[in-house]
């Protein structure tokens, strides 16, 4: 501290004149370097840049810098040209090749064929109601969606497989002149139908059962019995069984201990499927019920007056 103070002691002592025109001669001169540097680095540079050339190679042998072209264009860094085909490969497209008639309570009234993929129109009526759609598009009341358009016929997959609906008007045939390229997936298991649409007796009965159901639910244990039936975590099916008035039940078709696997398309395996078939069965007019009777599926259909 002793140091420091003299320091300062003698600074208080010296003049201040002569010490301030020191320090300003000291910053004028490192301005006007630094003007300097900043003036020559805006002037432009005149010296021509020397034009490259290739070092000479001697012709007689390799030089010690020389690359073997050769070695690596037999490395393939970019990989090789297919010589067996001058043309793209395209991928394979699915062939439909069989296409059964659908038992869905649909009408389809018109179409819109057309050349480009993804393009077909068709109008379907469906619950009383005409909706148009497109190409993959869901079928209101159903769990089918449309898969391909024709100018006589439609094809719409349904639980897992093709199905055909026929224009208004035209009969069921599996090829046609303005169907030349049906397309449909092969379907190994027979299905056994019982057609209940047309008996009117069933159809009285289902008729009376109905509004008494609607107006309070809890009475379908009178007229069937369900109970889920698991493989491992996943649901299998439900099983039915007749209830307290078994009549109903053997007059529609059904048997005990049949397994229930969907309705009007709708996976009764799949919980999204199921809650969303709940939701519109007070809309229907037809149901159609895919069950599983001794290892054998059977297909129940009947109507629903409103």
């Amino acid at each position: 501290m002793d140091l420091l103070d003299k320091i300062i002691a003698k600074a208080i002592g010296m003049p201040h004149k002569p010490l301030s025109r020191i320090v300003f001669w000291l910053g004028f001169i490192v301005i006007m370097l630094l003007a300097a540097q900043i003036t020559w680095k805006l002037v432009p540079t005149t010296a021509s840049v020397s034009a490259w050339s290739p070092t000479p190679v001697n012709a007689s042998g390799k030089s010690a810098g020389q690359v073997d072209l050769a070695s690596l264009q037999q490395l393939g860094l970019f990989g090789k040209a297919d010589t067996q085909s001058d043309r793209p490969k395209v991928a394979a497209v699915e062939t439909i090749t069989d296409a059964p008639k659908t038992s869905l309570s649909i009408q389809l009234t018109g179409v819109v064929a057309s050349t480009a993929e993804q393009k077909g129109l068709a109008v379907i009526e469906s619950n009383g109601s005409q909706e148009t759609y497109s190409l993959g598009d869901k079928i209101k009341g159903t769990s089918a969606s449309l898969k391909e358009v024709y100018a006589d016929r439609i094809i719409i997959t349904n639980a897992g497989r093709y199905e055909t609906l026929m224009l208004d008007g035209l009969v069921y045939t599996s090829q046609s002149p303005a169907n030349q390229q049906l397309q449909q997936a092969k379907s190994n298991t027979t299905v056994n139908r019982i057609d209940q649409r047309k008996n009117s007796e069933v159809s009285q009965e289902l008729a009376e059962s109905r509004t008494e159901l609607l107006a309070d639910p809890s009475k379908i244990t009178d007229y069937i019995a369900i109970s889920p039936v698991r493989q491992g975590d996943a649901v299998a099916g439900y099983r039915l069984n007749p209830g307290k008035d078994a009549n109903l039940f053997k007059q529609a078709g059904f048997k005990a201990n049949d397994l229930a696997k969907s309705i009007n398309g709708y996976d009764l395996t799949v919980m999204s499927q199921a809650l969303e078939m709940m939701s519109q069965l007070s809309e229907l007019t037809e149901v159609s019920i895919m069950i599983e009777r001794e290892g054998q599926l059977v297909e129940i259909m009947f109507s629903l007056p409103q």
